[in-house]
């Protein structure tokens, strides 16, 4: 599937510079360019590409201005922001964002997003067909390792973890980054025996070999495979032991 996009930035070298990355990536076309908000909401209102660049901090409107006008016309475009300002990251996500990347740009980065974004605009052109739905039971996630795509078997993964903001997929062999937020692996994996211990932790419950206390109403996991001991916070004991039935 070839993805539309559209940039928008007010700054002319940060335009030319993200569409040269783009210009690597063989499933983006890059159908417009703007320099202001008025003009790239224009681009969006005619072209109605299925994803946006948009810079954060523009003259005439904001880019969070010009994303709420967009939704405002009900028009499908994903939108990643594009910044030198991380100061603006939880606005961003607030109008449903799916990416925020700051400048200036590293390559990596770009493509940990644009890959985001496929799988996201894939599953909704999906959702969005007219054939009938197809049980078919996928128990796959896929993951970036050394810019390629990898799909992993969900019961080969151990646990999933935060780090610096980055999000790690770990099995016994190999350790992947993730470009989703812990919160969408968590409502993805629960249904495959995943539960959030802590907030920087999503385990897979049937890995667990050995639990035991540690301070202040919080535990321990030892999962098989790994020596890494896996916090339990106090808050999710509870349910946690529900779960196992201990």
């Amino acid at each position: 599937m070839k993805i539309t996009a559209v940039i928008i930035d007010d700054e002319y070298l940060s335009i030319e510079e993200l569409s040269f990355l783009l210009s690597k990536i063989h499933f983006i076309e890059i159908v417009g360019k703007a320099e202001c908000g008025l003009d790239g909401l224009d681009l969006i209102r005619n072209l109605k590409p299925d994803l946006a660049f948009v810079d954060v901090k523009m003259p005439d409107i904001s880019g969070i201005q010009l994303v709420k006008k967009i939704n405002e016309l009900d028009i499908h475009c994903k939108i990643i922001f594009t910044t030198a300002y991380d100061k603006y990251a939880i606005e961003a996500f607030n109008v449903d964002a799916i990416d925020y990347i700051l400048k200036p740009y590293e390559e990596k980065r770009v493509i940990k997003s644009l890959l985001k974004a496929r799988e996201i605009i894939e599953n909704t052109a999906k959702q969005h067909t007219e054939l009938p739905p197809v049980n078919i039971a996928f128990n796959k996630l896929s993951a970036l390792k050394d810019d390629r795509l990898i799909l992993i078997d969900t019961k080969d993964i151990l646990l999933i973890y935060t780090e610096d903001r980055n999000i790690f997929i770990k099995t016994k062999k190999e350790i992947f980054s993730s470009s989703y937020s812990m919160q969408e692996l968590e409502e993805r994996l629960s249904k495959d025996g995943f539960f959030r211990t802590h907030r920087s932790y999503l385990v897979n419950l049937n890995k667990i070999k050995e639990v035991s206390p540690w301070f202040n109403g919080s535990y321990i996991a030892v999962l098989d495979g790994i020596n890494d001991e896996i916090p339990i916070s106090r808050n999710h004991v509870k349910e946690f032991k529900r779960i196992l039935g201990i």
